[in-house]
């Protein structure tokens, strides 16, 4: 038990480094600049119970789907890295509101309108994410399907606990702050979006390596 224990902490650490919630606090605000607090709780929920039905769903139907579909963790790599350039590109600009789907409309700011994606699929659970999950995805005693749950779960949750923290301590910070940091960080973006596509190359044409 105390093995599995162990095996479980590990898990949950790793995968909140894959994830890297704190590194998305950036984005999110972003995302949320026209909700009201209310609404931010709201879509902090909503993000993070994407992120983790996004990542059960990779773990016991990740690598069967991909065989059905066809699909190479390559190919999903670049599609990955595609929209997160796009989302790069939009924050760099200013533009990143409406690439979320959100409208210029004051009352059609509501988390119903702003969609999960691209902020919980792929940037929170992306294609690192989702090959992590579904390399340790086996299980079987209940013991070892904890092992495999409870790391998303925390994770998850994780993720929630933060965007909430990170919504309340926006009011300290200046617009300028928050333009400067949402540049930079579109510029990160940009180079993730590149190192993903060029992971998801590789594996698609191992000639490149």
């Amino acid at each position: 038990m105390l093995a599995i224990a162990a095996l479980t902490l590990k898990k949950t650490i790793t995968l909140f480094a894959v994830v890297e919630p704190v590194a998305m606090i950036p984005i999110f605000l972003a995302a949320t600049v026209e909700l009201d607090q209310a609404g931010k709780m709201r879509f902090a929920r909503t993000i993070a119970v994407g992120v983790t039905v996004a990542l059960l769903v990779a773990t016991f139907l990740g690598m069967p789907l991909l065989s059905l579909l066809g699909i190479s963790m390559g190919a999903m790599q670049v599609g990955g890295g595609v929209i997160v350039l796009l989302l790069a590109i939009a924050m760099v600009l200013g533009k990143e509101t409406s690439f979320k789907g959100m409208s210029s409309s004051p009352e059609d700011h509501a988390v119903g309108k702003a969609s999960v994606v691209p902020l919980a699929v792929p940037l929170l659970a992306g294609p690192a994410a989702f090959s992590y999950v579904m390399a340790n995805s086996a299980w079987h005693t209940s013991a070892e399907l904890a092992s495999v749950v409870l790391p998303i779960i925390v994770v998850g949750l994780s993720c929630w606990i933060i965007f909430r923290a990170a919504s309340r301590a926006e009011r300290e910070i200046s617009k300028s702050t928050l333009d400067l940091v949402e540049r930079i960080g579109g510029f990160i973006l940009a180079a993730i979006a590149v190192e993903m596509m060029a992971t998801g190359l590789r594996s698609l044409f191992p000639v490149l390596g």
